[in-house]
């Protein structure tokens, strides 16, 4: 009778063979280990991590979410409208509940944001040589706004309608290019099906896309300067 091996002997084999085609075991020491300054301990140095759970969250919800909605803004009930407030809300077993996750996740971000950038300011950790790392966080904050905005418009009710059409007037008011994107996030004369496609293009595809990146470029920052001292 064959003997077979043991799960910790074929967890070894694996990570081995990781290790001669790519440095596994470093990467992972690297990302999982690293000491963390005694001062680190106050609770106001977790305000960067809660962001990072959200941001996580919010992207798990919404691929969930993503799976039954339907960018399509034509016919009275559009589909935009039906895939929300019936297949979501009712049919979904929890639908309902991921999407109140998604929604109050997505305010719960920005204030965290917010509050963590506060941080960052009250204890001076913006300073050189941490200076391009505030303003990848800045680029980050306007892309969670820039997610609030476009993600508004998804249910396609009249709340939504009426608010990003007063969103993209005030817009077109900003000086030099605010008629271009109004126009551009608009895609026709009036804010219709084009609008919640381009809407939803963004929101699903290109905003993920930079806010990993800038996550990344962040991380690899505070990894290369580490944590910074209170003033």
């Amino acid at each position: 009778m064959a003997i077979l091996p043991h799960p910790r002997q074929i967890q070894m084999a694996v990570v081995d063979w990781l290790d001669q085609r790519f440095p596994f075991t470093q990467s992972v020491d690297e990302a999982l280990y690293q000491r963390v300054p005694n001062f680190a301990n106050a609770f106001y140095y977790c305000f960067g991590g809660m962001v990072f759970v959200l941001i996580v969250l919010q992207l798990v919800t919404g691929v969930l979410l993503a799976i039954y909605y339907v960018p399509d803004a034509a016919g009275n009930p559009a589909p935009a409208y039906t895939s929300v407030q019936t297949t979501i809300m009712k049919d979904v077993s929890l639908g309902w509940l991921i999407r109140g996750v998604h929604f109050w996740g997505a305010n719960l971000l920005v204030v965290m944001i917010v509050v963590h950038m506060a941080r960052v300011f009250w204890t001076g950790s913006y300073r050189a040589p941490r200076e391009l790392n505030w303003m990848v966080g800045v680029v980050l904050l306007l892309v969670v706004l820039f997610f609030s905005l476009t993600g508004y418009l998804l249910p396609w009710d009249t709340k939504a309608y009426w608010a990003t059409s007063v969103t993209l007037q005030v817009m077109r008011g900003a000086p030099v290019v605010g008629g271009l994107i109004a126009s551009i996030l608009q895609g026709s004369s009036t804010l219709g099906p084009q609008t919640l496609q381009r809407f939803f293009d963004i929101h699903v595809f290109i905003l993920p896309a930079l806010v990993l990146l800038f996550m990344y470029i962040h991380f690899r920052l505070i990894r290369r300067h580490g944590i910074s001292e209170p003033l």
